[in-house]
Order: C-alpha cells, then structure tokens, then sequence
C-alpha cells in the first residue's frame, strides 16, 4: 500500500536523471524561491495553487489559474515571479526526453496535437474551460507521482502507461479555445515589458541605461525590479538570455566566433569568460561533448 504522497525538494539543477520519462511534485511553503532556467527536455508544467504574479516562459507572461497547464518546450527559458512576501507554491512537472518524445509522436503523431497547437499561436499556457478536464489531468499526474514515489514492482512500466494516458487525455481536450494569449507589452507590468525587450534584442548591445530610457524609468527602477522579483540583477538576467541562445546555436553547429557576436559579444574573451562561467565548460568543450552524446 502507497504511504502518503509527498512532496520533494526543488533541485535547481532542472536536469533528467533518467532517459524517458520523469514527474515531480514540489510544493514551497516558506519563501518559495526559483530561478531562471531551461531544459534539454520538454515540460509540461501543471499549477495547482501559489502566490505567483506572472509565470514567464520566453518573452511571454502569463497569470496562472488552478490546472492551468504550460507546455514548455526544450531550452525555452521560464521561470515564476512571486508575490510580495510569497508562502506558498505548489505545481508538478512532467519531464520527457527529446528523444522520448521524439519516439512518442512517430509512433502517434496526434500526441503532439496540444503542443503544436501552442506553437501555432506562439503561445505556452493551455486553460481548459471545464474544471473536470483540468481535475482529471492533475489526478493523472498525482498517480504518476505516486508511481514515481514507489518501489512497486513494473514500476518503470506503470510510470510510461501513466504518462501516457495523461497525454491522451491532454490531447483530447485541447482545441484552439484552449490557448490563452500572453499578456501583451502595452499592458504589461514593466518587468514584462523590460524582459519582452531583451527577448527580442540580445543579439544587440543592450546596457541598464538605455533600457531604462527606453520604457521612461530611472535605472534602479529597472534594476530594483529584476533584483526584487527575480533575485538577480538586470545584466545577470541579459547574460542568461545569451548564454541560453549560444548554447542553442553550438549544438545546431554554428561556428562559435559566429555565436559569439550574434549573442551580442564584439569581444570574444569576455564571451569566453561568460559563457564558461554559466555553463561550467569553455564553448568548445560544449560543442565537443555535444558530439559525443549525440
């Protein structure tokens, strides 16, 4: 007999330990932090409840209802922004391998129906209109985690099967009704709009400053924001953007010297020195241990 379902400790390495399928539950009662960060592998995010603002995936920002659902694609950057004085914070996540998901569609295609309804619309967040739907999902995905907790017997098996069903159901429900748009910049917190903004311009040189004139605000507004609400600084949160985009652009074989001013660097060491410090490795030793896992 399953014990109580408990939830887990968030690990920020945001990375798979297994090479199909992963669920977790996490659930944050005391000052509930995370930071900005991405995958390699797809996620679909459920909310259940929490003291959040926006959740914001890529330059996109969204206000989050109960069962609602973020389809996140790999190596999209998301992350949550909290409330002032925020307590609790409660979601699971489903993470699948590229190369699971790959084997997935092939063998049914319509699997990525929801998905591909989202990239339709250059959208993330589905919202279904009958709260069934959304309590039928979320008790999928508890089973699943109750799954995971365990050490019964086929457990692997029961996992898959649970997922499985779990994106059947996904699929079944979804529908161009159930897309919700982003918040768009004109009507924006500023945050929003300062993060749409470097989105859409890290390629370029962007400095506090002329950010800053741009939307009409003193610097340490824009600063006191992203330090506030994110927990690091306006520069740290530009080098992120870019070390996410070169990453991207190594593996697809783009010569690095090309990464290095398309990502907004006219000096290569300072792009050597940033890229090594985010991702742990120099870029070249990136691209070759991409090669060698590929």
């Amino acid at each position: 007999m399953r014990g109580i379902l408990r939830p887990e400790v968030f690990d920020p390495k945001q990375e798979m330990s297994s090479r199909q399928v992963e669920i977790h539950y996490n659930l944050d009662e005391d000052s509930p932090t995370v930071d900005i960060h991405s995958h390699s592998h797809y996620e679909i995010y459920l909310f259940c409840e929490g003291d959040l603002e926006r959740y914001v995936v890529g330059a996109k920002s969204y206000t989050l209802q109960r069962g609602d659902l973020l389809l996140i694609p790999p190596m999209v950057m998301h992350h949550p922004v909290f409330q002032e004085e925020a307590r609790r914070y409660e979601r699971y996540v489903l993470w699948l391998s590229q190369e699971y998901w790959e084997q997935l569609i092939e063998g049914d295609p319509d699997l990525a129906g929801a998905m591909g309804l989202c990239r339709q619309r250059g959208e993330y967040l589905l919202r279904f209109p009958s709260p069934a739907v959304s309590r039928m999902l979320e008790r999928e995905l508890k089973n699943m985690w109750a799954e995971f907790q365990g050490s019964d017997l086929c457990r692997d098996t029961a996992i898959r099967i649970s997922c499985l069903n779990f994106l059947v159901q996904l699929n079944r429900g979804a529908s161009e009704e159930t897309v919700v748009d982003s918040l768009r910049d004109s009507g924006s917190p500023l945050l929003e709009q300062v993060i749409a903004y470097i989105h859409r311009h890290y390629g370029q040189p962007i400095t506090l400053q002329d950010t800053a004139r741009r939307f009409f605000v003193s610097p340490s507004t824009v600063e006191h924001l992203f330090t506030q609400k994110l927990g690091l600084s306006f520069y740290r949160y530009v080098t992120k953007r870019r070390m996410l985009e070169s990453r991207i652009q190594i593996a697809a074989g783009v010569p690095i010297k090309e990464v290095c001013r398309s990502c907004g660097y006219t000096d290569y060491s300072n792009f050597y020195k940033a890229f090594t410090k985010e991702v742990g490795m120099p870029p070249s030793q990136y691209r070759a241990l991409g090669r060698r896992q590929g």
